[in-house]
């Protein structure tokens, strides 16, 4: 008996093991995979970076779910209109939840999910162009457009988030760009569905997660992020142009040149990271300052050189805005900037290291031949060799004297034969001779 009774006990105990597991494994089978993307703060690269691993990932784990928690006064458009085209593509189910607000660029990126899901308070709309020119609104109207018709959305809806222009009754008056608040839009098909919190969501979207990833921002993600945005890039820049011109001043290579090479590092090499610059850019702006170096210290004078550097400098910084507008804002900042500072160095290290490099270098004293000019009409016509090089000013040795003259307007090298072609008071102008052209 008591055998029977054990292994009664022994077979119910094992049924219940398999049916235990195999409602866990039913229950495990069931349970959906879902990524959470923040589109928080300023709509940037950074987010159009973190947005594309993010769903690369979730494409690798074989997610069920991505879900963009999104609360953004907005941004910049081109970023905006890569994470749209990213969440219009991806082959995994895609939910934009509005915590916040959506608004401007937000409100693009919240168009694109398959279900777009408002929490109560949210709103949805205001998608001023930044400049509000008609050529900007038109193409900002026809994304928001295809961005609603691509999901099923009220077009003409979306299209007054960005047109002022357009009217419609009892909604959007004209002049006024519309917003909507979660009822608004849920009543006039903008939105799917209000939530009060995340257990809501999941409850009407059906889904029963068993893990959720929530995607988060790395360091460097983070510093790259703050790194590229326009007004941290253009003080970077002025700072390490700034350190550059401060490196010439000083004997040496010391704190000013170290600092000014970190800053440009930084910007050139936190574009590379997002992918918003190759390093293309980085050797484009390398030979700009060498151009200018060249131009400086090799063949004075401010010619093709020197133009040819300060063309290549202000193209790498062109490319490092994400638009024409910030660009040209960015070019102009740095430049006045810089040429601020380089006044401010002047005056404080005039008589250093550059002023030296400018200025001739031999003092023109009585025992090394200098004597002053008053007027010399004699010299008119009479022919010599030039000490120093003319830029145009320079030296000059006529019958064993040596003279401070100016070229007519052109660099002339260094032994270079010249003749005096014109004297006024003091000025004594000189011209390379044919013979040694």
């Amino acid at each position: 008996m008591k055998k029977r009774a054990y292994l009664k006990l022994f077979l119910f105990s094992a049924i219940f093991f398999l049916f235990f597991c195999s409602f866990n494994y039913v229950a495990a089978e069931r349970a959906d995979l879902v990524y959470q993307v923040p589109i928080t703060g300023n709509i940037d690269n950074g987010l159009f970076k973190l947005t594309e691993r993010a769903l690369a990932e979730a494409h690798i784990k074989g997610a069920n779910l991505v879900i963009f928690e999104i609360d953004t006064y907005g941004g910049y458009l081109d970023p905006a209109i890569k994470i749209r085209d990213l969440i219009l593509k991806s082959n995994i189910y895609t939910v934009t939840y509005v915590r916040g607000r959506a608004w401007s660029a937000g409100a693009l990126i919240a168009l694109a999910g398959e279900k777009l899901v408002m929490a109560e308070g949210s709103s949805i709309g205001a998608a001023e162009t930044r400049p509000e020119e008609e050529k900007y609104i038109s193409a900002v109207r026809k994304e928001f457009k295809a961005t609603a018709e691509a999901r099923g959305r009220n077009t003409e809806l979306a299209a007054a988030m960005v047109d002022k222009d357009i009217e419609i009754e009892g909604i959007s008056p004209k002049g006024k760009l519309l917003t909507l608040t979660v009822d608004e839009a849920i009543e006039h098909q903008i939105a799917d569905y209000k939530v009060a919190n995340h257990f809501r969501l999941y409850e009407e979207l059906g889904y029963s997660p068993g893990q959720i990833v929530e995607v988060e921002q790395s360091m460097a993600e983070k510093a790259a992020r703050i790194i590229t945005r326009p007004y941290v890039t253009i003080i970077l820049l002025t700072i390490g142009l700034l350190g550059l011109i401060a490196e010439i001043f000083l004997p040496g290579f010391g704190l000013p040149g170290t600092v000014g090479l970190l800053s440009l590092a930084i910007v050139f090499s936190s574009h590379i990271y997002y992918g918003l610059a190759g390093w293309g850019l980085a050797v484009l702006f390398l030979a700009g300052l060498i151009l200018l170096a060249v131009e400086i210290f090799v063949t004075p004078g401010f010619g093709l050189t020197g133009i040819s550097g300060l063309i290549l400098i202000l193209a790498s910084i062109y490319f490092l805005f994400p638009n024409f507008d910030a660009a040209m804002i960015g070019i102009a900042t740095v430049l006045v900037l810089s040429i601020a500072g380089f006044i401010i160095m002047l005056k404080f290290f005039g008589s250093s290291a550059l002023s030296r490099r400018i200025a001739l270098g031999e003092s023109q004293t009585v025992e090394a031949g200098y004597r002053a000019q008053s007027d010399r009409k004699e010299l008119l016509n009479k022919k010599g060799k030039t000490v120093t090089p003319l830029r145009p000013a320079g030296i000059v040795e006529i019958d064993g004297e040596r003279i401070d003259v100016v070229s007519e307007g052109r660099f002339i090298e260094k032994g270079v034969e010249v003749m005096v072609t014109k004297i006024a008071g003091n000025r004594i102008v000189v011209k390379k001779i044919e013979g040694d052209e």
